[in-house]
């Protein structure tokens, strides 16, 4: 078995709030263009996410960024989710993306565009404004993110995971294909480092290749298997979205079993 690397994924550092920046900030762009390029009938197109079009996907990522620009827009929408998923069976991300989607559902396809670029170009450097008492506020366990998440790990991970995956929902949405940034390897080890986190299994080597991809240990201890998987595809599959991925393996095929039911918080 060829091993390129015993780095485990967990030990890599958390992104740094001045790259989380550089990185959003590519990642908006790219969205940007994106959006720009989009004709009239592309906008009601569904997407992978269920029950989404174009549309509402678009009005989702603005909402998105005006969370991060804008307090007063985190706090309306951040509330509105609390209050509405609280003793329901509906989750606090299903209710806060329902509440950015209609919010903007006056709005005609060309002002959606707008009032993401609005947010866009102003999210990055508020991102990494953020006081850094506030960042190490632990967020609870509604959110939906891992126990023990923090604020800072929100704006400087899970923002910029967000935007890249619907970036790809979009690729696929409109059969157009999606520029690569510089924040594409941050993204890929960011997800691996959650992955390993929370691995309970036996050791694997975890190969996940194209743009931004790389080889990581996942779980403790000498690899029982080499598993190898395109970065995006692996990615999506975490994320919840269609399975896709053949897993390559090299040893014990249990292993890729449990990469191909673990899932990562996007």
């Amino acid at each position: 078995m060829t091993v390129t690397t015993t780095l485990r994924a967990r030990e890599l550092p958390q992104t740094a709030s001045r790259t989380a920046r550089t990185n959003l900030a590519a990642e908006y762009e790219a969205l940007l263009t994106q959006v720009d390029g989009m004709g009239a009938d592309d906008w009601r197109r569904p997407t992978d996410c269920t029950g989404w079009t174009v549309r509402d996907m678009v009005a989702h990522l603005a909402g998105a960024a005006e969370c991060s620009a804008s307090k007063a827009g985190m706090a309306r929408h951040y509330g509105y989710a609390w209050r509405t998923s609280i003793g329901t069976s509906a989750t606090f991300v299903d209710q806060l993306c329902a509440s950015q989607i209609r919010s903007r559902t006056q709005l005609s396809v060309g002002q959606v565009a707008e009032d993401l670029r609005r947010w866009a170009r102003e999210a990055p450097a508020k991102v990494e404004g953020w006081p850094r008492l506030l960042r190490r506020l632990r967020l609870p366990a509604w959110t939906g993110l891992a126990r023990g998440a923090t604020l800072g790990y929100f704006l400087d991970v899970i923002t910029i995971r967000d935007v890249w995956m619907h970036r790809v929902d979009l690729s696929r949405a409109l059969g157009a294909p999606r520029d690569v940034t510089e924040a594409e390897a941050e993204t890929v080890s960011q997800v691996t480092r959650d992955l390993d986190a929370a691995w309970a299994g036996a050791a694997v080597d975890l190969t996940l290749t194209g743009r931004g991809g790389g080889t990581w240990r996942v779980g403790a201890g000498e690899p029982v298997a080499h598993v190898t998987e395109d970065a995006v595809a692996y990615l999506r599959l975490l994320s919840g979205r269609s399975d896709e991925c053949v897993l390559r393996c090299e040893g014990d095929q249990s292993v890729a079993d449990a990469l191909r039911a673990a899932r990562v918080a996007f």
